[in-house]
C-alpha cells in the first residue's frame, strides 16, 4: 500500500479525523531568527494524462492533481485531490496523517471518491454507503543505502467491505540524467483491486527534470503502468507545476 495496522474507530472518531486532518495553519513558528521554522509546508501541482493508482485507471481522462501538506517535527497533516478535466464521476478528495519514525512511515488515510454531477455527502460514515475509503498503512524506506521502499496498506473501513489488503515494492535509481522507479504491486487480500489475489501493478516511471528557460525547470514523468489482473497496459505522461 507481516503485521499489519488496522483501527476501529466510531463514525465521531472518524468526522474528528476529518477535522483534524483539514486544518491549516496561517502562520510558522520560528525558534530563533536563524533556524528553519517548525513547521514547515509542502504545496504541488501535478497534470497527469491519466490519474492510474496501484494499477487502476480512474477518470479515463485527463486530471489535474493538487497536494498540501504541513510538517510539525515527524507528523505530517496534508490533503490530495484528483479532478479530471472533462466527463462524469473519477472525482477524488483525500486526507491524510502520517508519522514518520526513522526509516518508517505510518500513515492513516480517508480517500474519498465521489461523482459531481449528483448530489453527494462528505460526512456520511455509514459504512454501508459511504463513498469513503479509511486505509491505514506502512512504508519501509531503504534510503540511498538499500535503494527500495516496501508499502503495505490495509482498508479497514468504508466502501470495500472486502477490507483489501495491498503490498507494493518498489526500486529508485537515481542518476544525473533522471530517476528511474520500478514498482510490483500485489492484492494479498479482497476485491478492490481485482476479482482475485495476484499482481495488480508493475511499472516503470522516468522522472526528470526538463529546462524549459535558463531560470525555469519543469519536472516531468513519463510511466508505462500494466495490470496483468485487467490485461491492460497504460502509457502515462505528466508534468509538476
Amino acid at each position: 500500500m507481516m503485521n499489519y495496522f488496522s483501527f476501529r474507530i466510531s463514525r465521531n472518531q472518524c468526522l474528528i479525523l476529518i477535522m483534524l486532518t483539514s486544518i491549516s495553519f496561517p502562520f510558522s513558528l520560528s525558534a530563533q531568527a536563524d533556524t528553519l521554522p517548525i513547521v514547515s509546508y509542502s504545496a504541488n501541482v501535478d497534470l497527469m494524462s491519466r490519474f492510474l493508482w496501484r494499477g487502476l485507471e480512474i477518470g479515463h481522462a485527463p486530471s489535474i492533481q493538487p497536494g498540501l501538506s504541513a510538517t510539525w517535527k515527524s507528523l505530517t497533516i496534508g490533503a490530495w485531490g484528483a479532478y479530471k478535466f472533462t466527463g462524469e464521476c473519477g472525482q477524488e478528495t483525500d486526507f491524510y496523517l502520517s508519522e514518520n519514525i526513522d526509516f518508517i512511515t505510518i500513515a492513516l488515510w480517508n480517500y474519498w471518491n465521489y461523482n459531481d454531477t449528483i448530489a453527494h455527502n462528505f460526512f456520511n460514515y455509514k459504512e454501508k454507503t459511504t463513498n469513503h475509503l479509511l486505509e491505514s498503512q506502512i512504508v519501509v524506506s531503504g534510503g540511498e543505502t538499500l535503494p527500495f521502499n516496501f508499502l503495505a496498506s490495509y482498508f479497514f473501513y468504508g466502501a470495500d467491505p472486502s477490507k483489501s489488503i495491498y503490498l507494493e515494492l518498489k526500486y529508485i535509481h537515481k542518476s544525473k540524467t533522471g530517476d528511474l522507479e520500478l514498482v510490483a504491486g500485489y492484492q494479498v487480500k479482497g476485491t478492490y483491486y481485482a476479482e482475485n489475489s495476484g499482481f495488480v501493478n508493475i511499472g516503470c516511471t522516468v522522472k526528470k527534470s526538463l529546462p524549459v528557460t535558463n531560470r525555469l525547470v519543469m519536472p516531468i514523468c513519463l510511466g508505462v503502468i500494466i495490470n496483468p489482473a485487467s490485461k491492460s497496459a497504460y502509457l502515462v505522461a505528466g508534468i509538476s507545476l
